[in-house]
């Protein structure tokens, strides 16, 4: 078993947001980084719960929530979420309640240093022994992060909404 608490503080610590305008001050954005464990009812029916501890094979639902506290809108957000160690990443589960470009970042060129962003489909670069290149899909296990950007301004009063999910390996 591998404990929430654990993955919580050593892998994600809290969701992070960037803009591309001036650094905003704290009390004008109220952000909060929540995770649930996806469990099935007894009817089948999906619940997220809040568990101390999960098991191999399950699914965490992560959900980043911004809030703006401002007179203003917010312009050029761009909000990112950590895939910690230990889990993958389940592609198609990310959803965002604002218009948003969704990427992952990984490393997808040998020839680079370093991680990459992509939007999906995301390919990575492979190249074989005897040189010859080839793309492939970069694979869900390789992702380190995520990350949404804004296609609008997030108004004043208004949220933003992400949310993603992980297995635990």
């Amino acid at each position: 078993m591998c404990l929430v608490t654990t993955i919580t503080r050593a892998g994600l610590g809290v969701a992070m947001l960037a803009t591309s305008a001036l650094a905003l001050q704290a009390e004008e954005l109220r952000a909060n980084f929540e995770l649930f464990i996806v469990e099935s009812d007894e009817a089948g029916l999906e619940q997220l719960v809040e568990r101390e501890s999960v098991k191999p094979g399950e699914t965490i639902h992560f959900a980043i929530q911004h809030e703006n506290l401002s007179d203003d809108a917010m312009a050029d957000l761009v909000i990112v979420g950590p895939v910690p160690e230990g889990v993958t990443l389940k592609l198609g589960t990310e959803q965002s309640s604002h218009d948003a470009t969704f990427e992952i970042q990984a490393e997808m060129d040998p020839e680079l240093p370093g991680l990459e962003w992509s939007t999906l489909p995301a390919l990575r670069k492979i190249i074989e022994d005897d040189g010859t290149v080839r793309m492939e899909p970069v694979p869900e296990d390789i992702v380190e992060a995520v990350r949404w950007t804004l296609g609008t301004s997030l108004a004043a009063g208004d949220e933003a909404l992400n949310s993603y999910r992980v297995v635990v390996n």
